[in-house]
């Protein structure tokens, strides 16, 4: 198990660990994530090691060969039939979700691995020792602590658009308030807006966070949804929030402390900023 707070390396650790096996498969909540590792072993953007990896998820495939040694999926479409090295398993504090956690169960209990590496919170491993321990199987426990620093504001901006700054991202929890944002933060500051929510199509995503990350481009706001909340790695150095209730498909609820934490730590990314440049909330 990989654990720890947003921006602490636990993923990287276990993609490490991904790419320098034989056959392998990353199995993360969104298709937006899994697209970004499937590109990235591509490329050999881990530890310089470029493996042939197909994408697999509900609503796309990509296959760059029949027999690709690793693949990038949703975790619903992990094959876990099939005989493997290593499964990364990302956000497994998804395990105790009501709605999606069976399909982290499955492949947790499931994936015909040598390894299988768990990342996420520290709240996840307890309930994943228990299960280790009925399955007779050793859980070997790896905590990471933040790379950079992450503060919390003095106040709120209230609702003050005319606030906001180059590098901001201001988090919504419906598409049509993210344009909505977008148009206002535009008018109010003159600012160009990128954006990035869960159904965008990943080649627009990709473009949008590429422009934003570009310290030269005009594209220096981003407006979006929860998704970049889980490892998307994006030059945040302020992460505002809308509002910290969302639908959950049956009424409105508070933001989890949780949850909260896992967007907030989007800003300040180590590697994206400045030596010892962390980020704000």
């Amino acid at each position: 198990m990989h654990v720890g707070p947003t921006n602490s390396g636990k993923t990287h650790q276990a993609l490490q660990a991904l790419v320098r096996a034989r056959t392998g498969v990353y199995a993360g909540p969104l298709r937006l994530l899994a697209h970004e590792i499937w590109k990235r072993v591509n490329t050999g953007q881990i530890d310089g090691l470029a493996r042939t990896c197909n994408l697999l998820t509900g609503e796309e495939q990509r296959w760059v060969g029949e027999r690709a040694s690793h693949l990038a999926c949703t975790v619903e479409m992990t094959p876990c039939g099939t005989e493997l090295d290593v499964v990364v398993l990302d956000e497994i504090q998804l395990l105790a979700d009501p709605d999606r956690g069976s399909s982290w169960m499955q492949v947790l209990l499931g994936a015909n691995a040598q390894e299988v590496h768990v990342c996420g919170e520290d709240t996840a491993v307890g309930l994943v020792q228990r299960i280790a321990e009925e399955c007779g199987d050793v859980v070997e426990v790896r905590r990471y602590e933040r790379l950079t620093p992450l503060k919390m504001a003095k106040q709120s901006l209230n609702g003050d658009l005319t606030k906001i700054q180059p590098g901001d991202a201001i988090v919504a929890f419906n598409r049509n308030h993210i344009f909505q944002i977008a148009k206002q933060v535009t008018e109010k500051t003159g600012h160009a807006t990128a954006l990035a929510y869960g159904a965008m199509p990943p080649e627009v995503r990709n473009q949008q966070a590429r422009i934003f990350n570009d310290p030269g481009s005009s594209l220096n706001v981003l407006v979006a949804s929860d998704a970049i909340g889980m490892g998307l790695n994006l030059k945040i150095k302020r992460v505002i929030f809308h509002r910290m209730t969302k639908w959950n498909g049956t009424e409105v609820v508070e933001l989890s402390p949780s949850q909260a934490k896992q967007i907030a730590g989007r800003a300040g990314r180590f590697g994206l900023h400045g030596a010892g440049e962390g980020g704000e909330v």
